[in-house]
């Protein structure tokens, strides 16, 4: 299950963003788990723990007495304090994986946490240990100096100082024409533009832009944003069995679930917009669905009221990693455009800076519609694949960017 913050502690989870760059989990409070003292550890808490080398469920015997006890740092209001978690797996035939945390009855009857509270538990690394670290985003709320004090500023600071001056710069200075010259703009042109007057080489890296430690975005329409490109995987899929080299298999799913193309003779088109099943954005029957324990985006079809077949995927690894690795900080830039002397200019006058995104959010809004992927190509109908893809990509929609990133600022280049 992956919990919903309300919107006061969305504002909440902002501030903390301003300062943790790490990945983060959501666990609302039950009465269940505060009498009982027995929680869920969920398929991203567990992959939390193992990544930092704290905990791997898979080494635990059943029973709580085989568990591994480690101390957490709860953060409330003006203070820190240390206490004790267990993580441990049910004696049953299941295995459950479970976790408590020592003393939280007590807790919940001097009100440092109450029913329905949300917890907000990250893991915060150094080059010797890595340290747990818990805040409630409902009640008794963290001091921003409590949030330097654990989490620090980072290099993005300073890298961002440096980016927007420059950029202020070129947007005080007006108009600038198209970097490629004259012909018809095409949306990466404003991008490509700003990118060369900042002296940055274009390129198809998957870092980020500046220094490696920002992206660049910019547009001058009100298109969704794009996140990143990332091609899924096939494996145990009906493309699978039709199409054997794994280098095929985008242009394989184009022909085999496209349409005929309205302008190209003998090509198969795929251009859609894909949701979750309940936030829908075709109608080829195409929806994403969010597999917490098999650590899967799934693509599917449905071929009935009743049924349908798993047609591609995208594990979280390779997710998260794409996401971390394109925006550990964005710049979102807008721009207006002009024609003169046939050449089309750019006035860039407005930016926002996000900074590190978070990929509990980033599967929630998958859930709830707010990030889609574009499925963008055509291909021939048979022999040889020839045609073009555009690039198929994760996209949010602008309004959500700063539950996302958590952290945006808003800047005003004029």
């Amino acid at each position: 299950m992956i919990f919903e913050p309300y919107l006061d502690e969305h504002d909440i989870i902002n501030q903390i963003h301003q300062y943790n760059e790490n990945e983060y989990i959501l666990i609302r409070l039950t009465k269940t788990m505060i009498v009982k003292n027995n929680i869920d550890a969920n398929g991203l808490f567990r992959d939390l723990l193992k990544s930092a080398n704290i905990v791997d469920y898979n080494d635990l015997d059943n029973g709580s007495k085989n568990g591994t006890k480690h101390t957490a740092k709860l953060l409330l209001n003006d203070n820190i304090q240390n206490i004790t978690m267990n993580f441990y797996k049910v004696n049953n035939k299941r295995s459950d994986p479970r976790f408590s945390i020592y003393g939280i009855r007590q807790m919940y009857n001097v009100k440092k946490v109450s029913i329905g509270d949300l917890l907000y538990i990250t893991v915060v690394k150094d080059s010797n240990s890595a340290q747990i670290v818990i805040l409630n985003t409902t009640n008794n709320t963290p001091e921003k100096h409590r949030l330097r004090d654990i989490f620090g500023l980072g290099a993005i600071n300073d890298a961002a100082l440096r980016l927007i001056s420059d950029i202020m710069d070129i947007a005080r200075s007006g108009f600038h024409p198209n970097s490629k010259g004259k012909g018809k703009v095409a949306p990466k042109d404003v991008g490509d533009t700003l990118e060369y007057l900042l002296g940055i080489e274009t390129n198809n890296t998957p870092d980020a832009d500046f220094e490696g430690l920002i992206e660049i975005k910019s547009k001058t329409g009100k298109t969704l944003d794009t996140l990143f490109t990332l091609r899924p995987k096939f494996e145990g899929t009906p493309i699978e069995k039709i199409e054997p080299s794994d280098r095929s298999r985008v242009s394989a799913f184009t022909r085999l679930y496209g349409y005929p193309s309205p302008k190209r003779e003998g090509y198969k088109n795929l251009y859609i917009t894909i949701g979750t099943k309940s936030a829908n954005q075709n109608s080829l029957g195409f929806y994403l669905e969010v597999n917490i324990e098999e650590r899967k985006v799934e693509l599917r079809r449905s071929i009935s009221n009743k049924k349908h077949e798993l047609v591609a995927f995208w594990d979280f690894a390779s997710l998260r990693e794409e996401l971390h690795r394109k925006h550990p900080a964005t710049l979102w830039v807008t721009a207006e455009q002009r024609v003169k002397n046939d050449i089309v200019e750019f006035r860039y006058y407005e930016a926002e800076l996000s900074r590190e995104p978070q990929f509990t959010t980033f599967l929630s809004l998958i859930e709830s519609g707010g990030i889609t992927y574009d499925w963008r190509g055509y291909t021939t109908t048979s022999g040889k694949f020839q045609g073009k893809n555009h690039g198929n990509a994760w996209r949010i929609k602008k309004k959500y960017r700063s539950i996302l990133f958590g952290s945006v600022e808003k800047i005003n280049l004029s």
